[in-house]
């Protein structure tokens, strides 16, 4: 089962006019494209040329956004909404707080959150109808429910974690669990970079004595539904305290759970906090390093858009966007790649349905498969094989990735590393 909560998704657009340089246009562009990657790679090759102080302030909060640099990204905003409202314009200032509340939120500061966009809603009504923002209602909703909670800590030891891991069959792909002590007794989660919160089903959340603390909220994945959130003291992993989680709680869901049962999910909320793990899947084991593996030659490959990892990669000289989704058990190309390569799929593709099971239940879509196709992740070369491509989009929380690195992709390395506070995952056959 696949949980993606998903409380809004923000694009800030900025328009240049016709005077402006061809550096300040170059990245007047990468961010009206949402091009977060080349933005990246670009904006330090360009700043010295760009005349705007607004958009150099504009990019570089951006990037520290989305290449998790969070406390950085704040002070960006706070200086933009400070000092150049005029230059970005009303619907972008509007945005910028909302992407400070979700910051804030993200880190645990939900109070901050909630009252810097009720703020901002409380100065607009004078001249706007509040529900013409219903993101930044949602984003108050949600942490002003939440405001006197602890926020999440990690509480680790001065060396090296090491914990076990099983890779187990399921459905047409394998799992990956690791052991979590819970008041003392284990359980299983599955280890899942895609799932933006840890979260559990309501049987467990009810074995383990989770507080509520949201009583509904809808939850998006192949559908939605309504959920609850909890929270409870710690979660043990290792010797690894995980302190004050906020957990989802799912509800039933006969239509996948009848085919694979799943009560819990490790999540984005500890796995971005800890830093950097190394997976090593014929070892059967996790390591949490004290010491983080420098960032290799190639640089950053790795982002996060709305909690949920993307990772750059090459595939005969095309760059793709892959979700970096350890809890999906298979490998699966989107809609988006079929569209840029619909030539080749339908020339040399396999015709086939796909079955997709997730949070609120199953969907069969028309799609391809194909035999093969290179990728090149940082410095090392590898290889999908037989693998899924979709001509619709799936569900309606997907973005414009490329598609999706699941376990079947992971297992097949001696190891592979994921950091997230270097922005970059690398991979060793």
């Amino acid at each position: 089962m696949k949980s993606r909560l998903i409380i809004f998704l923000v694009f800030l657009i900025f328009s240049i006019g016709t005077r402006a340089q061809e550096a300040d246009q170059r990245i007047g562009n990468l961010i009206n494209q949402a091009d977060w990657f080349t933005l990246d790679e670009e904006y330090p090759k360009l700043e010295k040329e760009m005349q705007s102080v607004m958009l150099k302030k504009l990019a570089e909060a951006l990037i520290n956004m989305y290449f998790n640099n969070p406390n950085k990204a704040l002070v960006l905003i706070d200086s933009l909404v400070a000092h150049h409202q005029d230059d970005l314009g009303f619907e972008a200032t509007s945005n910028m707080v909302a992407v400070k509340s979700q910051i804030l939120g993200e880190q645990g500061r939900y109070a901050e959150s909630a009252d810097n966009v009720i703020d901002f809603l409380n100065q607009i009504k004078s001249f706007s109808q509040v529900d013409n923002f219903p993101a930044h209602v949602a984003i108050a909703k949600l942490y002003n429910e939440i405001r006197n909670e602890k926020a999440p800590e990690i509480i680790r030891s001065n060396g090296n974690t090491e914990i076990p891991m099983y890779i187990e069959k399921a459905r047409k792909g394998v799992l990956m669990f690791i052991p979590v002590t819970i008041r003392g007794k284990i359980y299983r989660f599955i280890f899942d970079t895609g799932a933006n919160s840890t979260f559990v089903s309501e049987r467990f959340a009810n074995e383990i004595g989770l507080r509520i603390v949201r009583d509904s909220f809808t939850i998006t994945g192949v559908e939605t539904a309504n959920g609850k959130s909890g929270t409870i003291d710690s979660l043990i992993i290792g010797d690894i305290i995980f302190k004050h989680p906020i957990i989802i709680i799912a509800p039933p869901n006969p239509a996948v759970d009848t085919i694979y049962q799943l009560d819990a999910v490790l999540g984005m909320d500890f796995i971005r906090r800890i830093g950097e793990t190394q997976i090593f899947p014929k070892e059967g084991k996790i390591l949490f390093p004290k010491e983080q593996t420098k960032l290799p030659e190639t640089g950053r490959n790795l982002l996060i858009s709305n909690m949920h990892p993307y990772l750059k990669t090459f595939s005969n000289n095309q760059r793709l966007i892959f979700h970096f989704d350890s809890g999906d058990s298979r490998a699966g190309l989107y809609f988006p790649y079929y569209q840029k390569n619909k030539n080749d799929i339908e020339k040399h593709g396999i015709k086939d349905t796909i079955r997709l099971s997730g949070f609120g239940g199953i969907r069969i879509v028309e799609g391809y498969i194909l035999p093969q196709i290179p990728l090149q992740i940082g410095g090392t070369n590898a290889e999908l094989t037989n693998i899924n491509v979709s001509t619709e989009s799936l569900t309606n929380v997907q973005q414009q990735e490329d598609g999706s690195l699941g376990m079947d992709f992971i297992q097949l390395f001696q190891k592979v590393t994921i950091n997230f506070d270097k922005m970059f995952i690398n991979i060793e056959k």
